[in-house]
């Protein structure tokens, strides 16, 4: 999938003011940036996924703002032929948990479930490129850069204080680490000495 495929798919599902459309387009940049500063250091990675996974991370926003998005999102990129990429959308959401964790959250149904099962959904790690759109979207709040803290923070301001944020900014804080190490640095700071490239 072409950075333009995943962008026509945004907006084949969203309005041209819709803020959860502008936050994938910033996270795709975010995580092309970081994605590009890791592949300077040497180490394989597919920059372009990357920024198609930052894209299209959210997608399943425009059928709701809740915990569905996340199956709401790989059900709308499967339809269009594009299975792997959408994957990202459940990545991101259920953090490392299990689809029958996440059925238990209210994330996907039961028969969801078994569908994602019968279909070969892997629940072990994420990819790199994966983990690094990941990270980005949870240093994007909005359209802003933050620390991972305070967009957890925010989260739980919003939501309440409910078990699975902090499990949910754990894993986050987790993958943050393994790319600090092929960064040399903290993600955030990356995209800080950058910010004015953020769009």
């Amino acid at each position: 999938m072409e950075r333009e495929e995943a962008i026509a798919l945004l907006k084949k599902h969203s309005t041209a003011g819709a803020s959860w459309r502008a936050h994938c387009l910033q996270v795709g940049v975010a995580a092309r940036h970081l994605a590009e500063l890791i592949s300077r250091r040497g180490h394989p990675v597919d920059v372009e996924r990357v920024e198609v996974l930052g894209l299209l991370h959210d997608l399943g926003r425009s059928q709701g703002h809740n915990l569905r998005h996340g199956i709401e999102g790989y059900l709308l990129a499967e339809a269009a032929g594009y299975q792997e990429e959408g994957r990202i959308c459940l990545v991101h959401i259920l953090k490392g948990h299990t689809l029958h964790h996440a059925v238990s959250l209210g994330m996907l149904t039961g028969e969801e479930q078994v569908r994602l099962e019968e279909d070969g959904w892997r629940s072990g790690d994420p990819s790199l490129e994966e983990k690094i759109a990941a990270v980005a979207d949870a240093l994007i709040s909005d359209t802003g850069l933050v620390p991972i803290e305070d967009k957890y923070a925010n989260a739980r301001r919003r939501y309440g204080g409910h078990p699975h944020l902090y499990e949910d900014e754990a894993w986050v804080k987790g993958l943050a680490e393994e790319i600090s190490e092929l960064l040399g640095k903290a993600p955030y700071d990356a995209l800080q000495e950058m910010r004015d490239d953020l769009l």
